[in-house]
């Protein structure tokens, strides 16, 4: 395990354009980062620059590219960090998360929690934690090449008809095997805890940098996951006398021809997360599920 104080690098106090980044549909966050926009400017940080923006506001993807911005905190659920951290992996601009949401497996802490935390963030007393991503691109049987920065997964599946597709699958140029299955999910570690999770899939510490592979209820075909190296290279194509659909990080699906193909690897990218404390990662999921369990008696 790597050594928290080895992590610490003091150049993170230098960080002083701050934006502050909430969920649109969440009153709760726009409420909660307004107060923290005032408390920001406040002056008991010293002389910060502050602003405000909504996650799909295109002025803050365009100051994230600018280089405008040092240090983002964004306020609402997992979905919200996920497309935070797409913007500013590219420009290795760090990433603190505020859970607004249900589960916040992302979240470095609870919306209760931000001014008290806040000292020690403006401070620079925490670390990056690094997170891989995938280099997705869907060669079309146009000629047309579509291409997306991942960092859950990629999800091949049935479309409305709920049969069974076929997802033939190859790992660095060699045959893996042809999977009949509701669908197939290639997933990062963090993507380990999303979909994958919900497939059966095991759960990952978030550096490991490693690709995952897990099918959707198989039928009289492979029925295990594979982990592979973050060297490897897959290649999907998905077949069926129905519809098939390609899906990058919950995004709307794409209806896919029999000679499209997926080709799937290590991003160049990373998702750079603050780490406020050194804590287990997997010390998180027992509050998690009893929070779950208290919402849904009936399923204990």
């Amino acid at each position: 395990m790597k050594n928290w104080d080895d992590e610490m690098d003091p150049e993170k106090k230098k960080y002083e354009n701050i934006a502050v980044i909430w969920h649109p549909s969440l009153p709760e966050a726009i409420e909660e980062a307004e107060k923290m926009i005032i408390e920001l400017k406040s002056g008991a940080y010293g002389s910060l620059t502050v602003s405000g923006w909504s996650v799909y506001d295109e002025q803050f993807l365009r100051r994230v590219s600018e280089g405008a911005i040092d240090l983002v905190i964004t306020l609402g659920g997992d979905g919200t960090m996920l497309r935070t951290n797409k913007i500013c992996a590219p420009h290795r601009v760090p990433v603190c998360g505020v859970n607004m949401g249900s589960f916040g497996f992302m979240m470095e802490f609870q919306s209760y929690q931000w001014k008290e935390m806040l000292p020690d963030l403006l401070a620079g007393n925490w670390r990056i934690e690094e997170r891989m991503m995938l280099h997705v691109e869907l060669h079309r049987h146009n000629r047309e090449k579509l291409s997306w920065e991942v960092l859950n997964d990629a999800v091949v599946a049935h479309g409305s008809q709920i049969r069974p597709i076929r997802v033939h699958v190859t790992v660095s140029g060699n045959e893996l095997t042809t999977y009949v299955a509701d669908g197939l999910i290639v997933a990062t570690a963090t993507g380990s805890t999303a979909y994958a999770m919900a497939a059966g899939g095991p759960i990952m510490e978030p550096d490991l940098r490693n690709i995952l592979i897990i099918p959707v209820a198989p039928h009289l075909s492979l029925d295990r996951g594979l982990l592979l190296d973050e060297k490897d290279v897959i290649e999907i194509t998905a077949t069926s006398n129905h519809e098939a659909i390609f899906s990058p990080d919950g995004a709307k699906g794409v209806i896919l021809a029999p000679t499209d193909k997926i080709v799937i690897s290590a991003s160049k990218y990373s998702a750079q997360y603050i780490r406020l404390k050194e804590r287990l990662f997997l010390s998180q999921f027992p509050a998690i599920y009893a929070e779950k369990s208290q919402r849904n008696p009936k399923r204990r």
